[in-house]
């Protein structure tokens, strides 16, 4: 009974320090008002140059969600857990989107486009 509890410990710390999925990662708080002296313009430049970033670092999470996948079944440890990932990145280009999508939305919109057409995809 004790061996199977110290396997069962041991088997959730290994699986607690995989890579999480980049959709379970939560974003970080940023202001919108850290946008504030961008023009529109600016705005949608950010916010392209930002998503391609998320996108980036997403794919490098998949990665290493995947290596960690590996890892574990082979040698029972997760690479991520000496490498790294980009969980910190995604959450700060998640944070960062979502404070130019407000931004866009304070200073875009007036009596105009919906936020749809002014925020690219």
């Amino acid at each position: 009974m004790r061996a199977h509890a110290l396997i069962s410990a041991a088997g959730a710390a290994v699986l607690s320090a995989c890579a999480q999925s980049p959709s379970s990662i939560a974003p970080v708080a940023i202001a919108s008002s850290e946008y504030a002296p961008y023009s529109c313009d600016d705005l949608r430049r950010e916010h392209a140059v930002v998503s391609r970033m998320l996108t980036t670092a997403e794919k490098s999470q998949n990665s290493a969600q995947a290596m960690d996948a590996v890892g574990v079944f082979f040698v029972l440890v997760p690479p991520s857990a000496f490498v790294g990932d980009s969980s910190g990145d995604i959450a700060l280009f998640k944070g960062e989107k979502i404070a130019i999508e407000r931004a866009m939305q304070h200073r875009c919109i007036t009596n105009g486009p919906s936020v749809a057409s002014v925020i690219p995809r």
